[in-house]
């Protein structure tokens, strides 16, 4: 890895979202010029202070998710890189596509902070479980919601295939997630036949790249050899079984916790759009019926319903995607002149607040060539852990 590209990289796809979003803007502007100067007008500052909390709680309460998590393995994890490392992680995730990057950036934080790498593997596992936990309960909400007639907001019916996608996906997720703990031997035959099915095709896709001339090289890689990748798959079921049997002999209590943070700040991080309407002066109740409950949990409801289009966008920071759902899903709160101030600001807090946060910390561990190292670390210590488990400390 090169710092000097990485750092150009990571520049690259930040303008990229950043150009994306003020060009939004500026064409909002352009057309709404009166517009802003009248939804400004009615502006509640202390309501937008509350919501600028609120939107940091996410990185504060995801960071301690972490370290109640890590504690179990690391007692000597601190507060402070725990929640650095999560804000780190927002960066990271908001802007490359499909989050991809985010979890590599988090292990370089933690192990920078002195924390295993065989510990962060069962951590950020945890943290997985948790996440994926609350997805599916709300992709599942919402359908059940939509299936009863009780959640008409503009635009849901374009977004059900998207929730049945991530149900989906994370329900598979979950349940393998299950099969790890309660029977192995099960999903490492599933492994195990998905790959005497599929590696043909792999294998043929593997030699068919190796006709360009710049890929000549790629059968003899580790993981193109026949079996390598099936293999590591039915390996880390054991090591996942292994890091889930610590949590259930001495670390329940954590990931209880672990999963009452994830509700909340999530939920939590959905307000902060219910107090930038009140810090614009807007009323809280929807022009027309949405979904059940009082204004702050319908606001939440539809800020959920957006966030799987944001978590599952093929754009760095969900850039377009979120600017459009977001005028449709909050159409029946948000109106002319108000719109533009809306999208600003929510923009801001629901993405921008935090990724600032996490940005100062990337460039400054990228300047002292930190993230590098630490990276390159961990895979290292990843790829020493071969086809064998390895069970973190009792």
């Amino acid at each position: 890895m090169n710092r000097a590209s990485l750092i150009r990289g990571i520049q690259l796809v930040v303008a990229i979202t950043l150009a994306t979003f003020a060009w939004v803007i500026y064409r909002a502007i352009a057309q709404q010029q009166s517009d802003l100067a009248a939804g400004l007008q009615t502006l509640r500052p202390g309501w937008l202070v509350f919501a600028v909390l609120l939107a940091l709680q996410e990185g504060i309460c995801g960071g301690l998710r972490m370290y109640v998590l890590g504690r179990v393995l690391c007692p000597t994890l601190t507060p402070r890189t725990a929640i650095a490392s999560e804000f780190v992680l927002m960066f990271v995730g908001g802007i490359t596509p499909g989050q991809l990057g985010a979890p590599v950036s988090q292990v370089a934080v933690l192990v920078e902070g002195g924390m295993p790498f065989t510990a962060i593997a069962t951590a950020e596992l945890l943290t997985a479980f948790c996440t994926i936990s609350f997805f599916l309960v709300s992709a599942s909400a919402m359908l059940l919601l939509r299936v009863n007639g009780q959640l008409e907001v503009p635009g849901a019916a374009q977004f059900e295939y998207l929730l049945g996608f991530s149900a989906a996906v994370f329900g598979s997720a979950f349940v393998a997630l299950l099969l790890c703990v309660l029977h192995p031997p099960l999903l490492k035959r599933f492994f195990s036949a998905a790959g005497a099915a599929l590696g043909p095709i792999a294998r043929a896709a593997v030699m068919a790249a190796s006709r360009l001339e710049r890929l000549r090289d790629v059968p003899s890689a580790p993981w193109a050899q026949r079996g390598a990748t099936t293999a590591r798959l039915v390996a880390s079921v054991d090591r996942v079984h292994e890091g889930f049997m610590v949590y259930v002999r001495r670390g329940k209590g954590a990931v209880a916790a672990a999963l009452a943070l994830t509700f909340g700040f999530f939920c939590a991080r959905f307000a902060v759009a219910y107090f930038i309407l009140l810090g614009l002066g807007l009323s809280t109740e929807p022009r027309a019926y949405v979904t059940v409950g009082p204004p702050l949990v319908q606001v939440i409801i539809v800020q959920a319903l957006l966030n799987f289009a944001l978590y599952l966008s093929p754009t760095p920071g969900a850039s377009g995607i979120a600017e459009t759902g977001s005028t449709t899903l909050m159409s029946p709160w948000v109106h002319a002149p108000y719109e533009l101030p809306y999208l600003v600001l929510w923009r801001l807090l629901a993405l921008f607040l935090c990724m600032f946060v996490g940005g100062s910390y990337v460039f400054r561990y990228l300047g002292t060539d930190v993230l590098e190292r630490r990276v390159k670390e961990a895979h290292d210590a990843e790829e020493a852990l071969g086809p064998t488990s390895s069970t973190p400390p009792p």
